[in-house]
């Protein structure tokens, strides 16, 4: 059983995930196994439909992530907002001079 559905015709085919729609993501079938997936209405990606079932579900807990959830919900649960105050996370600048270990000693 897939994990994932796309429901149409409409211009594009919408998908689903556990049953509940993946915002900003919509689906073309295509002739020879092949799914466009147009992201936002601006990116697109054509994947195997042997893909699909991995890839989907990845964009969709990614789209989720973006909107502040903790991922895409399944059928039978509720959409679960992430900590409105995570942690701090910073690019810190780690200097390394060539011909010395990074390993502590």
């Amino acid at each position: 059983m897939r994990d994932y559905e796309l429901v149409g015709p409409f211009d594009t085919h919408r998908v689903l995930v556990g049953g509940r729609r993946v915002p900003f993501l919509e689906a073309i079938p295509a002739n020879g196994g092949i799914v466009h997936m147009l992201l936002d209405r601006r990116y697109g990606l054509d994947i195997s439909v042997a893909d699909a079932g991995r890839v989907i579900p990845f964009i969709a807990d990614c789209i989720a992530i973006g909107l502040g959830y903790t991922c895409h919900p399944s059928a039978d649960e509720e959409p679960l907002r992430a900590d409105p105050f995570p942690r701090s996370h910073g690019i810190e600048r780690m200097d390394y001079a060539p011909g010395t270990s990074s390993a502590g000693g």
